[in-house]
């Protein structure tokens, strides 16, 4: 019975690990949501960064179906309005693919941007957090990002409510931006030139 017992535990264990995301995984799609989140509301440099945070933890935290908006959804929510301004905060809530990123399509799960984006398209370099974050900040029980202040995104790089994604159309010029590859080495480069304080 005991036998019985252990071999259930360890079948359920197996079955529930099977979906969870890989860390590797859960930083490339952190990586490309934010991306296109950075792009389409118009984020700051330190903006990005911390929503890259956000997103990570999020994806982070996806084991089971019942994950996609459950806690650490809501959590993300919240983190979110502490990161970005009223203007982008309404903004983001109203575009589906970047407030619910995450469905559940055949017992796994699917990241809805890519029905908007192409795969392997980036509009910046990686954030500073693509090398170095690991998910950290969802094991606190307060904010991370409650009472910092976050620079200001410019008036140039405003919410672009228009956009809706920027899946090429059939006979449509190839989209601006650059691999991901390309992008992970601008922002190594990036990181290599600030200074440490």
């Amino acid at each position: 019975m005991k036998r019985f017992i252990l071999t259930m535990v360890a079948i359920v264990t197996l079955a529930s690990a099977a979906n969870a995301i890989s860390y590797k995984s859960a930083r490339d799609q952190a990586f490309f949501l934010t991306d296109k989140m950075a792009y389409e509301l118009g984020l700051s440099d330190d903006q990005y960064n911390a929503v890259y945070e956000i997103n990570m933890d999020y994806i982070m935290c996806l084991d089971v179906y019942d994950d996609i908006f459950g806690t650490f959804w809501t959590r993300r929510n919240n983190e979110l309005r502490y990161v970005l301004s009223p203007i982008q905060y309404q903004y983001y809530m109203q575009l589906e693919y970047f407030y619910r990123p995450v469905s559940w399509e055949n017992k796994k799960f699917v990241f809805t941007i890519y029905s908007h984006y192409p795969k392997d398209r980036f509009f910046r370099a990686a954030p500073p957090g693509y090398q170095v974050y690991k998910g950290s900040n969802r094991y606190f029980d307060h904010s991370a990002y409650n009472g910092r202040t976050f620079g200001a995104p410019d008036s140039k790089s405003q919410p672009k409510p228009s956009m809706g994604g920027a899946k090429s159309q059939p006979g449509a010029k190839s989209q601006p931006g650059m691999t991901k590859k390309q992008a992970v080495k601008q922002g190594k480069s990036q990181m290599n030139r600030t200074p440490r304080r």
